[in-house]
């Protein structure tokens, strides 16, 4: 919902009243001691950050996950019911002042457990020469559960296709091109993928639009065993990838419930028809281990891939179809897909710490509670590290502490299926939250490894900068991560990258998406990743979405002794405590127009200017660097004039610190585009949304990319109507640009 400017002031100073008069109430019950302390910023007292920050504990994180992973627990399951009850009671228990459900319809998709998804080899006389497994083999008793689910893609639909292979290396843009050159189509063939480098969703698409009839994807060893697929060298003794071992995921490029796309699916709401719903694949597709996918890469004929297309399973000659070699003529690829839809009802957690001053300012952290199986990295060692935050502040919540703004816990559910639980509650709330929520700190995957790999929407790179300033390395005591990343940089002998660059921008992939691409909310995004020194060319973890994550994995190989885990929570709660208890909100716009620079100098390396003035699209680009300069010198003269503010002790008064916050704290929004992007209503943020291409990847300006791809291969007449939605695009950009420019004035003048 968009308001004028008028109404915003109206708004502001009726809610600005309000605080005032609970100030001046609220004031008259506290000590004069206590007062003092709130009043000049408890965040500045670093003494009380660091005893909150010891209070995290390792064995207590060890405790957590080990409940989380004693089964599976996917979406909407029994076991993920009992965990949502779990969870609301350990929170109530731990003194968070509410607790309570957020309820929602969902369309979920699950494969058909009396007849498994499978795929076939037949040779000529069309005998059976080869059956897929639906499940990984069973390495350790322990891991072994009747209700694990089986290998499947979600959405994907069910079908039974037959034909031709052909290898399409990752399914990327640039891979489907590739083929193109090289004279091999996948009309009417079934492709092959090793998984990686985009999202599953996207390399569906592509295939789908390039004419497969399905699609089948596996995980190559040169991503998740490098160094040998001997049971010696995989899980259950090292943290590689067994070649059983199947991804597990769902594949459409919807976010929420597929069947209320904008609007909340609470009860009683309308909802589409399936045959209605946008992003849903339209071909089967089928997950397989790298074992599997060598019984149908031995077969296949064409030319040999090329070079950088070769996987390492060892014992084959990776080669592009379609058909199969000289010994192997006449044969066919059968994929047989079960998977069914339905509809059932599952739950949010949402707790929350109320704030003590500005009650109605909400610091958010999060996490998904359902897993494709044990989940033991995604999502429970997030969950796990969330439930210690909650376990020590909702301790010093019991023994009288309160936050200056509204802390809110959140436990999302169905993220797996595609944000759905976060995006249908921010559809949901989206009045209060774009009014009220100052940023979301989600974690998913805490730990995959032991190296950190921050990202922030840009306006938040400094909490994240303070955060890594003040909490010890997990690999070295006694250093922070502060100068972890200096002693990085050093060696990487980049002397013009500064820690900051170290802090990417937030991607997709997780439940912060919908909070800050489509609501403009900032979000903190992080990981503990593989060490790609140690492990060069590593993909992720290996063991993602399979059987062997598993809670021996993470106790035994990846975090030991769990003070990874540790720093996780460590690092959150410190972004906490800055957000909620800081008096003046820790946000900086000047990265803001760092990054948007940075993607104009990307347009330039990639001639994109020339491009849109030869195409008459070259004075709507101008005008939107005209935008830019100007957004550039209001975010310095904001700067300038919080920092006169702050020294003249101007916002000592509540009304003025008010105003100056809720300035910055709602600067994303008017970034947003009430239509969303060209194609994707979904993603409403102009200005840093991911890829339409990889929902992975984050960068400045996606919709001019999004329009720009492929944009060769049009005819003449498409070609034109192109660019005209281009030249459109780049004014909404000009006019969000300008908005967010009025919006930081400090001129009350409207």
């Amino acid at each position: 919902m968009y308001f004028d400017k008028k109404t915003v002031i109206v708004f502001a100073v009726g809610v600005l009243s309000s605080f005032i008069i609970g100030i001046l109430i609220g004031s008259l019950s506290f000590s004069s001691s206590s007062t003092d302390v709130h009043q000049d910023d408890r965040f500045e007292n670093k003494q009380f950050v660091s005893d909150v920050l010891e209070k995290v504990d390792s064995q207590s994180i060890r405790s957590f996950l080990e409940v989380l992973t004693k089964e599976p627990h996917i979406a909407a399951s029994d076991r993920d019911r009992y965990f949502t009850r779990w969870i609301k009671d350990q929170w109530t228990e731990f003194g968070l002042d509410s607790v309570s459900l957020s309820t929602y319809d969902f369309l979920f998709s699950y494969p058909n457990r009396d007849n498994p998804n499978k795929i076939y080899l037949y040779d000529a006389e069309n005998n059976i020469q080869f059956t897929s497994k639906h499940k990984e083999d069973v390495l350790r008793t322990e891991d072994e559960h009747e209700n694990f689910v089986h290998s499947f893609n979600g959405y994907a639909p069910s079908g039974d296709v037959t034909g031709e292979l052909v290898y399409v290396n990752y399914g990327r843009v640039e891979d489907i091109k590739k083929l193109e050159e090289l004279g091999v189509s996948l009309e009417g063939k079934i492709a092959i993928s090793r998984y990686g480098k985009i999202f599953r969703g996207n390399r569906l698409k592509l295939c789908q639009d390039a004419g497969a009839i399905g699609l089948i994807m596996f995980s190559d060893p040169s991503d998740v065993a490098p160094y040998g697929s001997e049971p010696k060298d995989v899980y259950p003794n090292t943290f590689f990838l067994p070649d059983s071992g199947m991804q597990r995921g769902h594949a459409r490029l919807t976010k929420g419930d597929p069947l209320s796309p904008t609007w909340p699916s609470v009860k009683g709401a309308f909802r589409q028809e399936v045959n209605e719903t946008e992003g849903l694949p339209k071909i089967p597709a089928q997950p397989i281990g790298y074992g599997d996918a060598k019984k149908l890469l031995e077969v296949m004929g064409g030319r040999d891939v090329p070079e950088e297309w070769k996987g390492k399973i060892p014992g084959i000659s990776y080669k592009l179809g379609p058909g199969f070699s000289e010994s192997h003529q006449g044969w066919k690829v059968r994929l047989v897909v079960n998977n069914y839809l339905e509809d059932k009802e599952d739950s949010n957690v949402i707790g929350v710490i109320r704030g003590e001053t500005e009650p109605d300012r909400y610091v958010l952290l999060s996490n998904h509670r359902d897993a494709w199986g044990y989940g033991a990295l995604d999502p429970s060692s997030g969950t796990s590290s969330m439930m210690e935050v909650v376990r020590v502040l909702g301790s010093l919540a019991k023994s009288g502490w309160r936050p200056r703004r509204s802390i809110v816990f959140a436990s999302w559910a169905a993220e797996e299926y595609g944000l759905m639980g976060s995006t249908e509650w921010v559809y949901d709330k989206i009045h209060k939250i774009m009014n009220r929520a100052v940023a979301v700190i989600n974690l998913d995957t805490c730990t995959k490894g032991d190296i950190l790999s921050p990202t922030a929407s840009p306006i938040l790179k400094d909490v994240f900068v303070e955060a890594i300033k003040t909490v010890s390395s997990a690999k070295d005591p006694s250093e922070t991560y502060y100068e972890y990343f200096e002693n990085f940089i050093k060696a990487s002998e980049k002397p013009n990258v500064k820690v900051e660059d170290m802090v990417k921008i937030t991607g997709s992939g997780s439940d912060h998406a919908p909070f800050s691409f489509y609501a403009g909310i900032p979000a903190l995004y992080f990981t503990f990743k593989a060490d790609n020194k140690k492990y060069p060319g590593l993909s992720g973890y290996p063991t993602y979405h399979t059987g062997y994550e598993t809670f021996y994995l993470m106790d035994h190989l990846i975090d030991p002794g769990f003070k990874i885990h540790r720093a996780c929570s460590q690092l959150s709660m410190h972004m906490i405590l800055n957000l909620a208890e800081s008096a003046i909100l820790p946000l900086s716009p000047n990265h803001i127009v760092s990054e948007i620079q940075n993607g104009i100098t990307g347009m330039y390396k990639n001639n994109v200017p020339k491009l849109l003035n030869d195409n008459g699209a070259g004075a709507a680009f101008e005008l939107l660097l005209a935008s830019i300069k100007v957004f550039n010198a209001s975010t310095l003269n904001w700067l300038e004039t919080r920092d006169t503010q702050k020294r003249n002790g101007k916002l000592k008064e509540p009304l003025s610190l008010r105003s100056l916050n809720d300035q910055i704290m709602l600067l994303e929004r008017t970034f947003l585009l009430p239509q969303g992007l060209p194609g994707r209503a979904y993603h409403r943020h102009g200005i840093f949304s991911p890829s339409k291409f990889n929902i992975y990847g984050g960068a400045a300006f996606p919709g001019i990319g999004d329009l720009l791809h492929e944009v060769d291969k049009l005819k003449s007449d498409e070609k034109i109507e192109r660019f005209k939605e281009i030249r459109k695009h780049l004014s909404d950009l000009m006019i969000v640009l300008r908005q967010a420019a009025s919006w930081l004035s400090t001129d009350l003048e409207i």
